[in-house]
């Protein structure tokens, strides 16, 4: 069983490296368009057509895999598994943001500024526009369009078994996702399993071996 680690906004791939080194369990990290081995312009990368790429990246891992999105990466997990089918024995969201069918997480998000941050991502895209993330000037710009691009698009659980394992990891130091949305979230995700652990939001840099502690331990449950 291979875990498939999808970073969040503003990251590449690289920001697993330290909770891989620690896993026991066959990972691999994958960099969403936009960035690193994916350059494309990030002000316009679709969820569809992420999930596309990284079945590409995919093709030859073999045997089961549980997907693991961090915060936006999670907005790619249904998209990906339902290209993978039968293949993802489970998803792993981390602080990961996520919608119901059909919905977008800017309506958990932020429910009463929708059509403020449709116009902030409209501005830059034509400040930024054909720039992938090492074009843009700071972390800042970088993850401010990465999470209103991506949490502006609907979300579709077309082809995910409604039984598919899922599991959402609270972060109890999280800055960002206050409880009452973390609850929402992990509610959209349709995640049956609720972890804590003790960081910030990203954990795979604040505590990337108890990550890898808690990843083995799902593992040992699909």
């Amino acid at each position: 069983m291979t875990l498939v680690l999808i970073h969040g906004s503003a990251h590449t791939a690289a920001v697993w490296e330290r909770t891989q080194r620690a896993l026991t369990a066959p990972s691999i990290a994958l960099d969403l368009p936009g960035r690193a081995s994916h350059p494309a312009d990030i002000t316009r990368v679709r969820l569809p057509d992420a999930a596309d790429e990284l079945v590409v990246d995919l093709k030859d891992v073999d045997g089961p895999l549980v997907l693991v999105g961090h915060s936006a990466g999670g907005m790619v997990l249904p998209f990906l598994a339902a290209r993978l089918g039968g293949r993802v024995t489970g998803l792993v969201f981390v602080a990961g943001l996520i919608a119901a069918h059909g919905r977008r997480v800017v309506e958990s998000v932020a429910p009463d500024r929708i059509d403020l941050m449709a116009d902030r991502l409209a501005e830059l895209r034509v400040e930024h526009a054909g720039c992938s993330l090492e074009d843009l000037p700071d972390s800042r710009v970088a993850q401010s369009i990465d999470s209103l691009n991506l949490m502006l698009q609907p979300i579709s659980w077309d082809g995910v078994a409604e039984d598919l394992p899922r599991a959402w990891v609270r972060c109890l130091r999280d800055p960002i996702q206050p409880r009452a949305l973390q609850e929402e979230l992990a509610t959209n995700a349709g995640a049956r399993r609720r972890l804590d652990i003790d960081s910030g939001h990203t954990p795979a840099l604040d505590c990337p071996a108890d990550l890898a502690g808690l990843l083995a331990g799902l593992l040992e449950d699909l």
